[in-house]
């Protein structure tokens, strides 16, 4: 009967810097390859897989070569086999070993070359040095004395037609010799820069000194069988993020836009270890984060004075840690511009992951094998696509901005919720630009901007901003402020429609502000509880036109000086 093995034991870990003994009778020598992968946002788990022989009696099964940057505390061993297996303990220590023994072959070939590459070197300075003794013996002659006509000294005499000859052959004798030199230069420093560059790949193989982790598990075994075994271990350098191709169709202005979400996952691991054709998942648990709610401390206000003035600084410093840890998702938005991906077609099946809720994480199963190497290059896999209702409107903020944006809004249905994240803007198959996900959750709403609108004109003018005084006990300063909207549906459909502006508040009993009269009634004020912003919906038939008129009165006793400050 085959019975399964499961050890929960915490590794013991310490350092040694010796080498790894012999593998003695008693144990078994295990090569494990990587077979599965979980990521989560921050780390990943990494199951490794062995099958070995375990003879009747008491052994210890070696895991060597593991990555030095385990979590040892992590570290879990489970196994099946085919007779009665027990696992009495897991240990694991960190040893220091060199690559020498990895890089031997290597730099002896390297070595051979660079004293093959020097021999011919020294063969041309050789050359080199002839040619100099040539060139040498050449000079000499030239410079003997020579006289034509009558001499008594008949080594000496030449007629005019000898020396012509003489000439020409030392000519043509010192241009072949420089010829040869300038070929033997130029192999020369070929031959030089060939030795420094291995001498600098030589440089790179030097011997370096790395961590590996070493896992033995004790085993006693009744009878002789066979076993696998899986050994569990989490790794720090590793992690995933979303990101969304959202694309919006509405070529036909007769249907329904479609919206497709479509969910992506990038990868990235910087580990020593590749994952090389891995059965891939991703987590949305976060297993190194923090695992229970902050302590608040109370606070006291107590009357300022010397002693106490810096009591402000500290509240306001304590403040701000408090929104440094309620903004931990501002840095997912802080993400780099990508080029567009290319476009999809539908002609293409492409393969998704296998979606599944484990108690309060999401599991995306990515289909097939997977294998991501540990150059930091991001792998990226799709996840999901979702098509999605959605109900297209115009939003304009004509005090900031002149152009309406089309956006479509819909309610997130799906299984698990999504992470936050960049997602890249289509409109029928346009590439937009890119904005910012939120974490949204099953039935949650969402509105996403897909860039300016050209069919609806909007068209903002001051017409009026007084500034007078009034009362006659008490002066007050009076500001009047007041302008004319324009809005205009060139669709050729209707088209819900959302002006939004704003109007200052106040924030003392003395300073008075209030709409002036004739002013549009906005639909809702106070808009994402935002004080003083307004907002004016209207549903607008193909060809409408809307005006708004909008201004605000600020009154305020003259000696007291006021701002705007944007809050």
């Amino acid at each position: 009967m085959k019975q399964t093995l499961l050890a929960v034991l915490a590794a013991s870990t310490f350092l040694s810097t010796g080498s790894l003994s012999a593998v003695s009778a008693a144990e078994i020598a295990a090569l494990s390859k990587i077979d599965a992968v979980t990521v989560y946002p921050r780390g990943a788990e990494v199951t490794r897989v062995t099958t070995v022989s375990v003879a009747a009696g008491d052994h210890t099964l070696v895991l060597d070569n593991l990555p030095g940057e385990i979590d040892p505390q992590s570290i879990r061993v489970e196994g099946s086999a085919g007779g009665s297996v027990e696992i009495g303990s897991v240990d694991s220590r960190l040893v220091h070993v060199t690559g020498e023994a990895e890089t031997a072959s290597q730099r002896q070939a390297i070595e051979d070359r660079i004293e093959n590459l020097r021999d011919e070197q020294a063969a041309l300075e050789r050359q080199n040095q002839n040619i100099n003794y040539q060139r040498e013996l050449i000079q000499d002659l030239a410079r003997r004395p020579f006289v034509t006509g009558q001499s008594s000294d008949k080594d000496l005499r030449v007629d005019s037609a000898e020396l012509g000859n003489l000439f020409d052959m030392v000519a043509a004798r010192l241009q072949a010799l420089d010829s040869r030199a300038l070929d033997i230069g130029i192999k020369s420093r070929g031959v030089s820069e060939q030795i420094q560059d291995l001498q600098t790949e030589l440089g790179a193989l030097a011997p370096k000194q790395r961590t590996k982790a070493v896992v033995t598990v004790h085993l006693s075994s009744e009878a002789e069988t066979s076993g696998t075994f899986s050994i569990k271990y989490r790794i720090h350098n590793a992690g995933w993020r979303p990101f969304y191709d959202a694309r919006l169709n509405m070529v036909d202005a007769a249907a329904k836009p479609a919206l497709s979400l479509v969910r992506r996952a990038e990868i990235v691991q910087n580990t020593t270890e590749d994952w090389s054709d891995v059965a891939l998942t991703l987590s949305t648990a976060r297993p190194v984060g923090a695992t229970a709610a902050p302590e608040l401390l109370s606070q006291a206000l107590i009357l300022a004075d010397r002693r106490n003035a810096g009591l402000v600084g500290q509240m306001n410093m304590m403040v701000g840690k408090a929104d440094e840890a309620s903004e931990s998702f501002a840095d997912l938005k802080k993400e780099r511009r990508l080029a567009a991906p290319s476009l999809e077609s539908d002609a293409i099946t492409l393969r998704e992951a296998e979606i599944s809720v484990a108690g309060f994480q999401a599991l995306y199963a990515i289909s097939g094998r997977v294998s991501v190497d540990n150059s930091g290059t991001a792998k990226k896999v799709r996840i999901a696509a979702n098509d999605i209702d959605a109900s297209l409107s115009a939003h304009a903020v004509p005090a900031l901005d002149p152009n309406a944006y089309l956006t479509a809004s819909f309610t997130f249905d799906g299984e698990t919720p999504l992470l936050p994240g960049r997602v890249l803007l289509y409109r029928d198959n346009v590439f937009m630009g890119q904005g910012a996900m939120p974490l949204l959750s099953p039935g949650e709403k969402h509105a996403m901007g897909f860039g300016v609108d050209d069919n609806i004109k909007i068209k903002r003018t001051e017409v009026l901003s007084e500034t007078s005084e009034s009362g006659l006990i008490s002066t007050d300063l009076v500001q009047e402020n007041s302008w004319l909207i324009e809005v205009q549906n060139l669709h050729v459909q209707t088209m819900p429609v959302r002006i939004y502006d704003r109007m200052p508040y106040s924030t003392h009993e003395d300073i008075k502000i209030s709409l002036l009269r004739g002013t549009t009634q906005p639909s809702d004020r106070n808009v994402d509880n935002k004080r003083g912003v307004l907002a004016w919906d209207y549903e607008m038939a193909k060809g409408e036109e809307q005006t708004i008129r909008f201004g605000y009165r600020v009154s305020s006793p003259k000696d007291m000086p006021i701002q705007i400050g944007m809050r």
